[in-house]
């Protein structure tokens, strides 16, 4: 087999998703141009292969792969073209490896390169590939410097130029806070049935300044563990098991709430919902004092309903038919965190993302009565009256995935 052969298998294979093939393929192109002598084409090919190993997983080779191309570009004639190919490769390799600065350098290193040598469209590529390492690695605010610098660099009117615009004008409107900020990955699908399901639990990752299409979040590692421990009492693989089960199957929250929503459709005023309420307990010889708990409780759906209303959580006729949604929610955000925190893969942890959102989809009829379950089901658990500081995150929240342009939930259509 030709070299140039080898060299469209491993790409053929890279366009398939088929990491280890390719890197397999890779490899042997490279052997063959060290047989020839052609030192170059080597160097080249052996970052192709090393970026082929990180997407696979093997991060660890691939890095030494990496240090070996290294070696032997620095025994090369100067010339822009291999180190540039070498730095956008590295960038890559070193983004897998959570070395996002280092990534974000070599890939500017990249661009500059690419530039030098007149290949324009890699160089935009490569630009474009570096603003997105900034934001990642310096978060929005601190990304708008560099972001600016680099912008500089780019030819106006190019296709390159036109993305780090779009990064950095979408850095620019990001407020001065960390919580309750739209934050979308964008080296993850924003659309998609995996994207959809993820955006049920968005509430969440909005609260927390997090990106909300994405699962794995490396650096977040050490916090997620902590977070666990502390909120839910997990600290291992069973552990999560068990709570990500108990929400996906909508067993978290106080089942006392959905008894009572769902009596409702006994009766549309408040006097036969609570006789509604009444009867059903009465049949099954609950005591007295439950039953006054869950009448009352009723009383207090009713006034959120009314506040929901007022604020456009809630349509002026509308009403919230179930808080399973809150379950749901929280479910997309175990899994992100069980797998951040190693207590699960990542098959496993999109799988329960799915799940999540399928559930969720067979429960309400759009993001917004999803919207409202959830919140229903968060005030129940935290604010009990109060419209606090609760109420008014979550609020925030809901507006925030109701109202901007570039929310998943004005994007995609519910189900």
């Amino acid at each position: 087999m030709t070299f140039q052969a080898m060299l469209d298998r491993a790409r053929k294979y890279e366009r398939q998703g088929r990491p280890e093939e390719a890197a397999g393929a890779y490899a042997s192109a490279a052997q063959d141009a060290e047989a020839r002598g052609d030192r170059a084409s080597a160097v080249a090919v052996r970052a192709r292969q090393a970026r082929a190993l990180a997407a696979a997983g093997r991060v660890d080779e691939a890095l030494r792969v990496l240090d070996g191309a290294e070696r032997a570009a620095s025994a090369l004639p100067g010339g822009p073209e291999v180190r540039a190919v070498l730095d956008g490769q590295a960038a890559h390799v070193l983004a897998a490896a959570g070395r996002t600065g280092d990534a974000a350098r070599r890939a500017w290193g990249a661009m500059a390169a690419f530039r030098s040598a007149q290949d324009h469209k890699r160089a935009d590529v490569a630009g474009v590939h570096a603003a997105r390492l900034i934001v990642k690695d310096a978060g929005a605010r601190a990304a708008l410097g560099p972001l600016r610098d680099l912008l500089a660099k780019m030819p106006p009117g190019g296709d390159g130029h036109r993305q780090v615009a779009a990064l950095l004008a979408d850095a620019e409107r990001r407020p001065d806070r960390d919580y309750d900020v739209l934050v979308t990955d964008p080296d993850s699908a924003s659309w998609g049935r995996l994207a959809a399901a993820l955006a049920v639990g968005a509430h969440l990752a909005v609260g927390n300044a997090v990106p909300w299409n994405t699962l794995s979040t490396p650096d977040g590692a050490r916090e997620d563990r902590i977070l666990l421990e502390r909120d839910w009492g997990i600290t291992d693989a069973a552990g999560w098991r068990e709570q990500i089960d108990r929400l996906l199957d909508a067993e978290n929250s106080d089942p006392a709430i959905q008894m009572v929503l769902d009596r409702r459709d006994r009766g549309t005023g408040p006097h036969a919902w609570r006789a509604a309420i009444v009867a059903w307990c009465r049949e099954r010889d609950i005591s007295d004092e439950t039953i006054e708990h869950v009448v009352a409780l009723s009383e207090l759906i009713r006034r959120y309903e009314a506040r929901f209303r007022a604020d456009g959580l809630l349509a002026p006729d509308g009403r919230v038919g179930s808080v399973y949604g809150y379950d749901f929610g929280r479910a997309v955000n175990m899994a992100r965190w069980g797998l951040n925190a190693g207590y699960c893969d990542a098959e496993e942890a999109e799988k329960c993302v799915l799940v999540a959102g399928h559930r969720a989809n067979q429960v309400y009829g759009s993001w917004t009565s999803f919207s409202s379950g959830y919140v229903l089901g968060r005030m129940l658990r935290f604010d009990d009256g109060e419209f606090g500081e609760w109420y008014e995150r979550s609020l925030a929240g809901h507006r925030i995935l109701a109202d901007d342009p570039a929310s998943p939930w004005r994007r995609m259509a519910w189900g």
